[in-house]
């Protein structure tokens, strides 16, 4: 009998079944469609593979004004070769570090029979505890379905070549993230989003910020928008034809769940996904289920720390282990990128790309650093700039750590480089920023100009 049957090798699931493992736990992990799951098979790990050739592609199309005269011509099909190839090796590492950890491999779709018992290629595995870790799927529009015109996050990744022109629905994450990686390939974006900015679920000033880079870049941003009506190729706009040879549906997802096996073992769920408590642990005592299956959060780092709480609350290393989400950052793979941690709200100081050294040795001065404060510590930060994923770590560390802001900005930052924007925002609340005039009028005025 395995101390833990983990169904689903996505970042939760091997997470928790490594972690399990080095707690002296016997652990079987069931994956049916490639060890990463959505993330390194469909989502992440191409998807930023696709940005890194986008960012390439940018750079060299704007050198020619630094004097490097550059003529660039894309492969695609050498592209999608080297992606997958990148897939394929960060999968078998995956493999191996199962393997280096004892975990049990077995290939195959999962069936729930019982709270102890789940089958798999027509053998029965007995378990004292479960994991779920199935992910989940996107959705189409409403009276839709995926085709060879009408693609999803996972379909537009198979294509062959890529399209000359393509209509987004839907400005959340994926959308502006396929949206800027697509167009900067050379492809003619439009982007339709049906709220007043991008990236709806977050404050205003982010996705006006993205919306006015992209319209820089030559996407054709329409927010406020609705369509209604989708024929072959053709979207339906607010009254307008909007005609391109592909149309990519990013409204969502849902969670991969067999309601019948949920029902039979009296697993609490619904439409969004399966309840847990912050343990991670289902109304059944020894059933539990992480990332995307949750309905929580459909980002892969925090699936990959509930599966590590979901293996220590089993295999009980302390009383209660549960996630902060508080200090959870978010990255948005655009450009430039945008990343946040934390409240958005409070007393705020901002730093502009503008000012920064680095921003400035890149050619990319675009964004800023915002951070926000409440009785002396920093509660959150956001940031809109080249490389905004490699900062914001910082940012979550000093929430997690509660750390002052005079613990952030005394802390010695290496010049030049872009973290030095977020000591400075910090600074900048109290009016200390070095590198900024010191009225905030006047700040303003530097950070619009650009």
């Amino acid at each position: 009998m395995y101390d833990i049957v983990v169904i689903g090798g996505g970042p939760g699931g091997y997470a928790c079944a490594i972690r399990a493992a080095q707690l002296g736990g016997n652990v079987c992990l069931i994956e049916k469609n490639g060890l990463g799951g959505t993330c390194t098979q469909r989502g992440c790990i191409p998807t930023k593979y696709l940005h890194s050739l986008g960012d390439i592609m940018r750079r060299a199309t704007g050198a020619k004004k630094n004097g490097l005269n550059i003529q660039i011509e894309l492969n695609y099909k050498l592209l999608k070769s080297r992606m997958e190839a990148t897939v394929s090796r960060l999968a078998s590492g995956i493999k191996l570090l199962l393997k280096s950890n004892n975990v049990k491999l077995l290939e195959g779709q999962a069936h729930i029979v019982s709270e102890n018992k789940v089958a798999v290629n027509d053998i029965m595995i007995e378990t004292k505890n479960i994991v779920i870790a199935t992910g989940s799927h996107p959705i189409c529009l409403s009276g839709y379905e995926f085709g060879e015109n009408i693609l999803s996050t996972t379909s537009i990744l198979e294509l062959e070549d890529l399209p000359k022109s393509i209509t987004i629905i839907g400005g959340g994450y994926s959308g502006c993230e396929f949206a800027s990686i697509l167009n900067a390939l050379g492809c003619k974006v439009s982007l339709i989003e049906a709220e007043n900015h991008l990236l709806p679920f977050q404050i205003k000033e982010i996705g006006n910020a993205i919306e006015k880079y992209m319209r820089l870049d030559g996407v054709n941003v329409m927010t406020q928008s609705r369509v209604e009506k989708i024929s072959d190729n053709i979207a339906f706009v607010n009254g307008e034809k909007i005609v391109a040879e592909k149309i990519l549906i990013c409204v969502g997802r849902r969670p991969n769940i067999s309601p019948n096996e949920l029902n039979n073992i009296g697993i609490k769920f619904n439409q969004q996904g399966i309840y847990v408590d912050e343990k991670m642990q289902t109304n059944i005592h020894n059933v539990y289920a992480i990332g995307d299956v949750t309905g929580m959060y459909e980002l892969a780092h925090v699936a990959s720390r509930q599966g590590e709480v979901a293996a220590e609350n089993i295999m009980r290393i302390k009383e209660n282990n549960k996630i902060d989400y508080q200090s959870l950052p978010v990255c948005v793979f655009t450009y430039p990128e945008v990343a946040y941690v934390g409240e958005l709200k409070g007393r705020s100081g901002e730093f502009p790309l503008a000012a920064s050294a680095k921003a400035n040795c890149l050619g990319d001065t675009r964004g800023l650093v915002k951070v926000f404060e409440k009785e002396g510590k920093l509660v959150g930060t956001y940031i809109i700039a080249p490389h905004a994923g490699e900062i914001i770590g910082e940012a979550a560390l000093a929430i997690k750590m509660k750390l002052s802001l005079n613990d952030i900005f005394h802390t010695l930052h290496a010049h030049p480089t872009l973290p030095e924007s977020f000591a400075e925002a910090v600074r900048d609340i109290d009016n200390q920023a070095i590198h900024l005039p010191l009225k905030k009028d006047q700040i303003r005025k530097f950070v619009h100009s650009y």
